[in-house]
């Protein structure tokens, strides 16, 4: 009995020790399902936020330009919002939308989410004060549009804040962090592509807004041309949060191995994190605003190798699993680079990325269509959809008139097949919800 004491006290500590961590180790959606129930405020619920403000602001973007191209806008607020629209689409549509909108609805789903419950209020706050400064940018007042830009900043500042903490916050559990020597045995997830994208976006934010704050703030005191240009940095972070979720689409077809992830990651903290540090430094020696581009333009160039490479090979491994067939989410993702290849040969790296970036967003619509439903909503809508969508996209930018009405024209119907697609899914669901009733009578 002496003996054995000591044996069965070692034991029960390996057991508990066991106990402590292993279970939690494994990040598993049904996981991440039942403590987001136990919430009381829906981790979809900022998802939301993020992308009515985007989709709002984007909506009144292209009608405000399609009014334009058809001169029905007054002269003066053609003008404000001419100079509206580039800080429209990257700062209210395009950030919001791919760190805030579907940052927090994959971020939600693929990580396990740890003891810091105040994180949607964090993007509550984040939201209020970019409505508010949108409401700045609008209403034409004096200095109005400086105010903007510092509310704006505090808004980006508390965004991705939050990004950071829910994926660090996703670690931090008890349980999460596997013993030295152990991390294989533990079965931790590791971070996707898209994370660590979510992850360097959202800490090259960081970065970029305050430094639009304080350029800002100096001219609301007084000083002259300190205000720097964001669109270096702010097309970066778009760009790279893109790339992301163009990626997590991949992953569905072909999955990116150790190697190639370490190198597109390694890549991606270059230009999401070295390029706001880049501009935030030139924008102190007030840099030569064509050196900035010129920058810019390098590392934008690096990253788009990179994921062309990824998305080459992942319609390679389609085609040789004989899928001939582009499956919705990886079409919309296809036309991204595309437009991307095509608007860097003309209009330039900005111009590409905004035209483009739609494109991955329907992307990640639709894969999250397919993930929440199956697949049962019409895939010939959506084809026909991105169909409209391409042909609007390459038609508006056009140097006649008729040819960007055209394309105006073409989006908008565009957004009505939408309208026709997310009817199917309603459709499927009442399908599906008899079916179930049916079969509960039959066993009776």
């Amino acid at each position: 009995m002496t003996v054995g004491v000591p044996a069965v006290a070692a034991y029960n500590k390996s057991l508990d020790e066991r106990e402590t961590w292993t279970p939690m180790a494994v990040v598993t959606p049904a996981q991440t399902q039942a403590v987001s129930r136990r919430s009381r405020l829906s981790p979809y619920a900022p998802a939301t936020g993020y992308l009515a403000l985007s989709v709002a602001v984007g909506g009144l973007a292209g009608a405000t330009a399609l009014a334009a191209q058809l001169h029905l806008l007054p002269a003066g607020f053609e003008a404000r919002m001419a100079g509206f629209h580039p800080s429209a689409m990257l700062l209210f549509v395009g950030i919001p939308a791919f760190l805030g909108a579907f940052g927090r609805l994959f971020l939600t789903h693929d990580l396990m989410r740890g003891g810091v419950k105040a994180l949607p209020w964090l993007d509550g706050a984040a939201l209020a004060a970019m409505l508010m400064a949108l409401l700045m940018f609008l209403s034409g007042a004096a200095h109005a549009e400086l105010s903007g830009m510092c509310l704006w900043s505090l808004g980006a500042v508390l965004m991705s804040a939050s990004t950071v903490a829910i994926i660090c916050d996703s670690r931090a559990g008890a349980g999460l962090i596997a013993p030295r020597g152990q991390e294989r045995v533990s079965g931790l997830v590791p971070f996707s592509l898209f994370v660590w994208t979510q992850l360097c976006a959202a800490l090259g934010l960081l970065l970029t807004a305050p430094v639009l704050a304080a350029g800002a703030t100096r001219e609301l005191l007084g000083a002259s041309g300190v205000m720097p240009r964001f669109e270096m940095p702010a097309t970066l972070i778009v760009l790279v949060a893109a790339f992301g979720l163009a990626a997590r689409v991949f992953d569905t077809i072909a999955p990116v191995g150790q190697k190639l992830k370490a190198m597109a990651v390694a890549i991606i903290a270059t230009v999401a994190i070295g390029g706001p540090v880049l501009w935030g430094r030139m924008a102190f020696v007030h840099a030569n605003p064509a050196s900035v581009q010129q920058a810019g333009t390098i590392l934008a160039a690096v990253a788009a190798i990179t994921f062309t490479g990824i998305w080459i090979r992942a319609l390679w491994r389609q085609t040789v699993t004989l899928r001939v067939a582009l499956d919705v989410p990886v079409l919309w993702v296809s036309g991204f680079f595309v437009l991307l290849a095509a608007g860097w040969m003309g209009s330039g790296v900005h111009t590409a990325v905004l035209n483009g970036a739609v494109f991955v967003l329907f992307g990640g619509f639709y894969a999250w269509l397919n993930e929440e439903t199956k697949g049962r909503y019409s895939r010939i809508f959506a084809r026909v959809q991105f169909g409209l969508m391409f042909f609007g996209v390459l038609a508006s930018e056009s140097n006649t008139g008729l040819g960007q009405a055209l394309g105006g024209a073409a989006m908008a119907i565009s957004l009505w097949v939408l309208a026709f697609v997310l009817l199917s899914v309603l459709s499927a669901g009442r399908k599906a919800a008899s079916g179930h009733v049916v079969m509960r009578e039959i066993r009776r």
